[in-house]
């Protein structure tokens, strides 16, 4: 009985370890395919994650094909004379009172009459003013065709698109203001003269007056690649260099007689705020994608991540 006793203790000894070996294989190999379950959709995850960084990097310039010379043309009309714009346009016109109320448009317009040298020396900028548009706009609209460039593309846009705004809003108030221009040759009062305007509708015509044509297309042309182009330094210090050199040869020009000084400040002030506007509009537009660097858009996940449970 002694010896019946031992062996069935033995024997349920074994069972018992035999079936507990079972649970723990069972155990484990539950645990190996969670492993191989977890370890996959952790390597599915990252593979999702780095081929879509490597598509963020790797993304082309896009460009939307519905986008031309005149979109968001009613939108950027309004939009250069909103918000900080419209502070622009005001300082156009207080800047212009202050300048014909101190005299200091007459005493402009008296220095270079008596300085035609001057006036020579600006005459090569005043003949490209009125190309300046289309030499710009047009040479990258072509170079953006021949290249396929769509960058360039939006730039000239930009800068047609500024260029139209500027020219229909200066002929405007050129229509309603009516000032003459210095014409010292016909005119012995000249302080006086520098104090006029006529103000109603073509009183004075749309080719002489207040702002000056030949600096507002310049300034909308410089302003609307400078924004287009915001990291280009030397594009903002050669542009607005030649602003600077316009706004000189109007004011000395013909002994003084093309324009008065404040004529060629508002419109530096005005054009910038068409320009700007219009310069950013096509920026967004025609973005550069993002450059991402591969190893710094890997995710942020465990690489492994498993346990054994006995």
């Amino acid at each position: 009985m002694k010896k019946y006793s031992n062996r069935t203790i033995f024997a349920s000894l074994f069972i018992l370890c035999f079936i507990n070996s079972l649970v723990i294989k069972a155990q484990v190999n539950t645990t190996r395919t969670n492993e191989k379950l977890n370890f996959s959709m952790i390597n599915h995850h990252f593979e999702n994650d780095y081929s879509s960084s490597l598509a963020v990097a790797s993304a082309p310039n896009s460009t939307p094909s519905d986008l031309t010379l005149f979109s968001g043309f009613g939108n950027n009309i309004v939009n250069s004379f909103k918000g900080n714009n419209l502070y622009l346009h005001l300082a156009g016109v207080a800047s212009t009172f202050l300048l014909v109320t101190s005299n200091t448009d007459y005493e402009v317009h008296k220095y270079f009459n008596e300085h035609q040298q001057y006036g020579d020396a600006a005459r090569p900028v005043i003949r490209m003013a009125t190309y300046f548009p289309f030499v710009i706009g047009g040479s990258l609209y072509a170079y953006g065709k021949i290249k396929h460039d769509d960058e360039a593309l939006g730039a000239s846009f930009a800068v047609f698109q500024s260029s139209l705004i500027a020219l229909s809003y200066n002929s405007l108030l050129k229509a309603i203001t009516g000032r003459p221009n210095p014409d010292w040759r016909n005119s012995k009062d000249m302080e006086g003269l520098s104090k006029t305007f006529r103000f109603g509708f073509m009183r004075g015509g749309i080719f002489w007056g207040w702002p000056s044509g030949h600096t507002s297309s310049t300034m909308a042309v410089v302003s609307a690649l400078t924004n287009f182009y915001p990291d280009k330094t030397w594009l903002k210090i050669a542009g607005y260099g030649y602003v600077a050199y316009m706004v000189f040869a109007v004011s000395s020009l013909g002994r003084g007689g093309m324009h008065w000084f404040s004529d060629a400040v508002a419109a530096s002030l005005m054009s910038y705020a068409i320009g700007s506007t219009t310069g950013k509009f096509y920026r967004n537009k025609f973005h550069k994608a993002a450059q991402v660097n591969p190893q710094e858009v890997m995710p942020d996940i465990p690489l492994f991540a498993f346990s054994i449970n006995f």
